[in-house]
């Protein structure tokens, strides 16, 4: 009789040990590790602007959107609310801007219980319509760095840190400061989304004007749609554009932007007509190209 009174109390222990019981699981799951990304806009002052921010898992590289998770929008450090992710992983934000200038944007997971992400940062460039817009491709602003080779082989990787970038260009920080009391900086970059921090990093430590950037694909059309896009949005100031690309110079020229075309004195490229070249940064700043009403 004990024994069966014994065998009562013991085999529901035995069932939820097992995993058969209804039994609530209280063992704790740790949560997969996901990426937020968020890019750099262009606003102007009380209007509303669209901020976005999107939660990706990386599988067998390539990037899948997780719906269902709660982001945090703050812009400065200030809480601004926050958003559901969609199905295809981007939650969005509607925010007005009170001043011009560059304004810090963060986005993080609220309360994520299934995943979780560092937070990113991004910025917002405030700027009125009427001010002159300088498009600057930060390849022409770095030193030119041979790439190593071992016969047909590209070693320009081999014992580099991840998103290292070359240093600056001599003059080029001092040139865009300049410029940039005169006309809003956009700045561009052939890259990933997930480079925006180390891009805006390298800017900082080199004192370059703060300003946002925006990826580019890489191939000319992805600037002539960019372009076209800003234009569309009613940025019609844009007045300007630098670079070292050949390919992008014409862009600019076609687009009817002022071009100018950073240029070793020993490279050897034939400038598009109708385009400026300087040979160092320091002759942007004297440029009567780049000097706006």
């Amino acid at each position: 009789m004990l024994f069966r009174a014994f065998g009562f109390f013991l085999f529901p222990f035995l069932i939820a040990l097992w995993g058969f019981s209804d039994v609530p699981d209280v063992t704790l799951v740790s949560r997969e590790s996901a990426e937020l990304i968020a890019s750099d806009v262009l606003a102007q002052p009380k209007q509303p602007v669209l901020l976005s921010a999107r939660l990706v898992k990386t599988r067998f590289f390539m990037q899948t959107g997780l719906g269902g998770e709660p982001v945090e929008f703050l812009v400065d450090g200030r809480s601004i609310g926050q958003a559901m992710t969609g199905g295809d992983g981007w939650a969005r934000k509607e925010f007005v801007p009170k001043k011009k200038g560059v304004l810090e944007f963060t986005v993080r997971l609220a309360h994520g219980k299934r995943v979780k992400a560092q937070s990113y940062t991004a910025m917002i460039g405030s700027a009125d319509r009427t001010r002159p817009i300088v498009l600057v491709e930060l390849a022409a602003t770095m030193m030119h760095v041979e790439k190593p080779k071992f016969g047909p082989f590209d070693l320009s990787a081999f014992g580099q840190t991840h998103g290292s970038l070359p240093n600056p260009m001599p003059g080029a920080s001092d040139a865009l400061t300049d410029v940039s009391k005169r006309a809003a900086l956009l700045y561009l970059f052939v890259g990933s989304a997930s480079q925006s921090p180390d891009v805006h990093e390298w800017l900082a430590e080199h004192a370059f004007p703060s300003g946002p950037v925006f990826m580019l694909r890489p191939g000319t059309r992805a600037l002539v749609s960019k372009v076209e896009g800003w234009r569309e949005e009613g940025w019609t100031n844009i007045k300007a554009g630098i670079s070292s690309n050949v390919d992008a110079i014409e862009e600019y020229v076609d687009q009817e932007l002022q071009a100018v075309m950073v240029l070793d004195e020993d490279d050897e490229e034939d400038i598009p007509e109708g385009a400026t070249m300087v040979s160092a940064w320091k002759d942007i700043a004297t440029l009567k190209a780049l000097k706006f009403k």
